[in-house]
Parts: structure tokens; C-alpha cells; sequence
């Protein structure tokens, strides 16, 4: 299930974010403040973060959705310089959250997915070919020639 996790100091506000969610299908999980969203982020696996930008223990910068009670500007360019996926103003108008929100979903699984192909093309590639005697290293040679073709081979 695609899951959100909201981090808000103000419980009205993590409740009424928290219902609208869930009424979306999202499975949502809650924080207050930064130590309890570490314990949460230990706990679940959360593929977008709706967080308030100033926390009673710290600032909530995590990479998704920024929350403010304090908009301005400077800090809406400065968060998303640093890689929020965005970044609202509470209260400003609550039709907007649900949309960003399957966004921010999206990107999440487009980032997924982009991680899982590097990681498989970093293990199946030919650099991580650990063998250095002479003949492994014919061996990774011709198939680096023949590999950018679409023939069968058989290295023996």
C-alpha cells in the first residue's frame, strides 16, 4: 500500500492531513517532531513525507513536502533548491494537498524504480567482474565486444 508520512507539531493539523489521506487510500503513519519521526521512519518505509518545516526539536527538512505555517518566498526557492519536492503554506488552500500528494506519489515510485535499474546495472556490469588472471580477462574483453550486439554467445 502507498504509504505517507505526516510530521506536524500541531496534533489538528496531523489529524485533519491524516484523514484526508486515508480517505484517499494512502496508509499514513504520524510524527510530532523530529525524534519521534526518526522512530517512524525506522518503523515504516514511508514513499512520501508531508513535513511542517519548523518542529519543536528541529527543522523538518525532509526531501518531499514542505508544511508551513510561515510561508515566504526565499524559504518556498530555498527548499526546493535543496530538494523538497514542494513546498505549501497551511491552510492556504487544502484542494491543492491531495493532487501534490499523488505528485509526490508518482515521483516517489519514478525514483524507485530509477534506484532498482542503477543498482542492477552497477551488479551486472562488467566492472564488477572481480576475476584478474589472464584468461578472465580475455573472457570480459570479448564480451564487452560481442555485448553490444543481439547474438547468442557462449564464452567457454
Amino acid at each position: 500500500m502507498d504509504s505517507i508520512l505526516i510530521i506536524d507539531d500541531e496534533p489538528q493539523i496531523r489529524k485533519l492531513l491524516s484523514r484526508m489521506m486515508e480517505l484517499e487510500g494512502y496508509e499514513v503513519f504520524q510524527a510530532a517532531d523530529c525524534q519521534s519521526t526518526l522512530k517512524q521512519l525506522k518503523l515504516h518505509n514511508p514513499q512520501v513525507v508531508l513535513c511542517d518545516v519548523f518542529l519543536p526539536d528541529g527543522n523538518g527538512e525532509l526531501e518531499v513536502i514542505l508544511l508551513t505555517a510561515h510561508g515566504n518566498i526565499p524559504d518556498g526557492v530555498q527548499a526546493i533548491k535543496n530538494g523538497a519536492f514542494d513546498y505549501i503554506t497551511k491552510g492556504d488552500d487544502n484542494n491543492k494537498i491531495i493532487p501534490l500528494i499523488s505528485r509526490a506519489m508518482a515521483q516517489a515510485k519514478k525514483n524507485v524504480g530509477e534506484k532498482v535499474k542503477t543498482e542492477e546495472t552497477q551488479s551486472f556490469s562488467f566492472d564488477a567482474i572481480k576475476g584478474k588472471s589472464e584468461g578472465m580477462q580475455q573472457a570480459v574483453a570479448l564480451a564487452r565486444k560481442v555485448s553490444a550486439t543481439d547474438v547468442t554467445v557462449l564464452l567457454t
